[in-house]
């Protein structure tokens, strides 16, 4: 990506850059990643994600937009079969990812296994919800990806938002990928999942936030990164996560659904879907 006209501010753990967008457009946007990570942060004591695990084992009224994210949360439990699961806040504790990334410190302790995702258990009636006692919810990657889509709708006609490893664009661009390489996105949105950001150690065991709902713990896979593509930022963002999570048969159960998906292994080997070569066939766009 060209750093030419482009305008960056820190948010939600990472980077925001934007392409294409006027001044005001981009105070826009900033005000936008701003009040969501307000309202969604594990980090921020008075965050409604906060007062809602609080809550948990009663009933809450949430707000429109906390609402509006879970129930894309849950939509993305139910197309995943489960693997992308919001209810995953104390399994992350367990393993240690307690504050900011910047702040974790190993303490020495071993990891123990978190709670099972429960999303099932999860009742949500308009804008009221439940939350079992015991669960903690964890919105962060929907969260993300749904802000990067909005965010795009306020630049405008052409443009393009970048967030930690997801991005969405109304006009070509070009965009680096992991262990190298490039691939012109000339609209809808790439995001990538993998362990290289947001890892620590706790107890000398190195951690990761992809957290396996199955196992209460951070999951095994034989990928590092994966990439995929889709018409939204948050669609590709639970894309590449599952393809993470369902380790060897990712690239299989990407291409059934006729997402393009790049995989890359810890010694950087890189293994393409077939839905992700038809694409760069097709000028090397995906849509």
């Amino acid at each position: 990506m060209s750093d030419r006209e482009t305008q960056r501010f820190h948010a939600m753990g990472c980077e925001v850059v934007l392409g294409a967008a006027s001044a005001a457009a981009a105070r826009a946007v900033e005000q936008l990643f701003r009040e969501r990570e307000r309202t969604f942060s594990r980090f921020i004591p008075g965050s409604e994600l906060n007062r809602v695990n609080a809550s948990a084992g009663r009933p809450v009224h949430a707000s429109h937009e906390f609402e509006t994210m879970l129930r894309t949360a849950l939509d993305a439990a139910v197309e995943s079969d489960g693997l992308v699961d919001p209810t995953l806040g104390a399994a992350l504790v367990a393993a240690g990812y307690d504050a900011d990334l910047a702040l974790l410190r190993d303490d020495g302790r071993a990891p123990p296994a978190g709670p099972r995702g429960r999303w099932r258990g999860v009742g949500l009636i308009g804008r009221h919800l439940f939350v079992p006692a015991g669960v903690e919810l964890d919105l962060n990657g929907v969260v993300k990806g749904a802000t990067v889509d909005d965010a795009l709708a306020l630049i405008g006609d052409t443009g393009w938002v970048s967030a930690g490893g997801d991005l969405a664009t109304r006009g070509g661009v070009d965009v680096s990928l992991p262990q190298g390489g490039t691939v012109r996105l000339e609209r809808g949105a790439l995001a990538t999942s993998g362990t290289d950001r947001r890892n620590w150690t706790r107890g000398g065991e190195l951690q990761h936030h992809l957290i396996d709902p199955r196992s209460g713990r951070p999951a095994r896979s034989p990928w590092r990164y994966v990439t995929a593509c889709a018409a939204t930022c948050a669609g590709a963002d639970v894309a590449a996560k599952v393809g993470f999570l369902r380790a060897e048969s990712g690239p299989a159960w990407l291409d059934a659904r006729g997402i393009p998906a790049r995989f890359v292994t810890p010694n950087g080997a890189v293994r393409l879907n077939d839905a992700w070569r038809r694409s760069l066939e097709r000028e090397r766009q995906c849509i």
